[in-house]
């Protein structure tokens, strides 16, 4: 098992990446952020994350391009070639092409990934509304990152540990909030990130508690509410894109997704109600 130091120590190094893929992100300035030697650095982040550090870079470049130009057709080559760290035109083009198969201009025209969501959605009925848009304010929370997927039976068994830890350390839970980062239309399924969060009061926590802390940033959110089986979120997300997003007047902003979870009476059966807030940005 891979010591707790190690993987908060490369937690945050993933999070530093997460928010600035627009800039080079050098080694020395990776390895700082984890307090870790730079000689060792490359070997430390490959065990712990399961790949290298330019092929995870690179993975979060080409995924984050590929949703610009699903949800604007207007962005151009060169400003993406810039938002994802590229100088080059052409090597952001070569390294778009192998990574997805397709140019990016053919990326651009192709709806293929949204027309099989729609397939999709038409087999089941959601019960899902939307709330406006709506300015949230940023929250102190302890989490846990899981970065092996959207597991549908790790989640709540995570949630359950947080839960557990406050009830050991005697601190109030304001609430649950899961935090995705990655698209799994576009990330292999088992690579998937997501924090398992809970709100606090940084004010009223005891010390020591040995969990990761971090402010979750605020701004503003387009909220759907949805109530029903763990196994359906994905296609409320899929409804969120597809049925109000890309008619709507707003861009996605490039920061994580939330999932603000409510009061369910069905909870332990799969029966979730949730807020899920898409972070948003107007097209002008």
């Amino acid at each position: 098992m891979i010591n707790k130091y190690y993987i908060e120590r490369i937690n945050k190094v993933i999070d530093y990446i997460e928010d600035n893929l627009d800039s080079k992100l050098l080694l020395d300035e990776l390895a700082g952020v984890a307090m870790f030697s730079k000689y060792h650095f490359h070997r430390i982040f490959k065990n712990v994350v399961g790949e290298n550090l330019n092929e995870f870079i690179k993975r979060m470049r080409m995924i984050k391009a590929y949703r610009f130009l699903q949800v604007d057709k207007t962005i151009g080559i060169k400003e993406l070639a810039i938002k994802n760290g590229y100088n080059s035109t052409a090597n952001f083009s070569r390294d778009f092409k192998e990574f997805h198969g397709i140019s990016p201009s053919e990326a651009r025209q192709s709806d293929r990934a949204l027309e099989e969501r729609v397939m999709n959605l038409k087999n089941i009925k959601l019960d899902i509304s939307y709330k406006g848009i709506m300015n949230l304010s940023e929250r102190y929370v302890l989490f846990k990152k899981i970065t092996s997927g959207y597991d549908k039976e790790l989640i709540p068994k995570t949630s359950n540990e947080l839960y557990k830890l406050a009830i050991d350390f005697e601190f109030k839970i304001e609430q649950f909030i899961g935090v995705g980062y990655d698209d799994p239309d576009y990330t292999p399924e088992v690579k998937c990130k997501y924090d398992i969060c809970i709100v606090v009061n940084r004010k009223d926590l005891p010390k020591g508690i040995p969990c990761e802390s971090k402010i979750i940033r605020g701004g503003r959110f387009a909220v759907f509410n949805y109530k029903g089986h763990k196994n359906n979120i994905a296609k409320a997300w899929d409804y969120m894109f597809k049925e109000w997003l890309l008619n709507s007047q707003y861009l996605p902003d490039d920061r994580p997704h939330l999932e603000m979870y409510l009061y369910s009476e069905n909870y332990e059966q799969g029966y979730f109600n949730v807020n899920l807030c898409l972070p948003v940005k107007s097209i002008n």
